[in-house]
């Protein structure tokens, strides 16, 4: 795995939407990180379907698990919680950040995914995070980088990731944009209690 980029999350849908180059201020994050540390991103562009941002470069407290997705996702990030609850050697408790990024390695038609999964929660800049206890739990540094972001809203399971990677993979190729496409990364911001509002992406690193 060369990086969490590399990864975490149609028919072509027309013409560009529209065109910016706006950093989120230092003191406001988008609506779905609820008041959470999360990356930091400049919009490049906005189509129909997707957006292309510029994402700072950034930290993650990574694991991996193999298994079917669902089961993979809940033992990841049970091992992460558990960490940033004070299951690390300074027995610190650590915020909880959005989102939840999880890599998915879609199978070669698209229309389904391996066993093997990376879960990953978001580190704040400046911040020191500690050891990890759990020897299965390592810091992952990711390189600024551009990613294609499509947003979906619900309950997102394992196969609903998989048809919004695809879908955005179609509109990609459709607009002669160049893709990663061994992964991609499924980004969760909302806890299971939230039933409505909620943010789902499935993002791909350009290529």
């Amino acid at each position: 795995m060369r990086n969490l980029f590399i990864l975490v999350l149609l028919a072509p849908f027309g013409g560009l939407a529209s065109e910016q180059n706006e950093l989120q201020p230092d003191d406001e994050s988008p609506w779905f990180c609820h008041n959470l540390d999360c990356p930091k991103y400049s919009l490049v562009k906005k189509y129909e379907t997707f957006e292309v941002r510029s994402y700072e470069a950034s930290h993650w407290m990574t694991t991996e698990v193999e298994g079917k997705y669902m089961n993979a996702v809940s033992k990841g990030f049970m091992r992460l919680f558990r960490y940033i609850q004070g299951d690390n050697e300074a027995g610190q408790k650590i915020p909880m950040t959005a989102p939840v990024a999880v890599v998915v390695y879609p199978t070669a038609e698209g229309t389904g995914m391996t066993n093997n999964h990376s879960i990953s929660f978001f580190v704040p800049p400046a911040s020191d995070p500690p050891k990890p206890k759990d020897a299965r739990i390592h810091t992952l540094s990711v390189p600024a980088g551009t990613l294609y972001v499509r947003s979906f809203g619900g309950f997102a399971m394992g196969t609903t990731n998989v048809d919004q990677a695809k879908a955005l993979a179609d509109d990609l190729k459709a607009e002669g944009l160049s893709f990663d496409e061994k992964s991609f990364v499924a980004a969760g911001y909302d806890p299971p209690f939230r039933p409505i509002n909620r943010h789902n992406e499935v993002w791909y690193h350009a290529a």
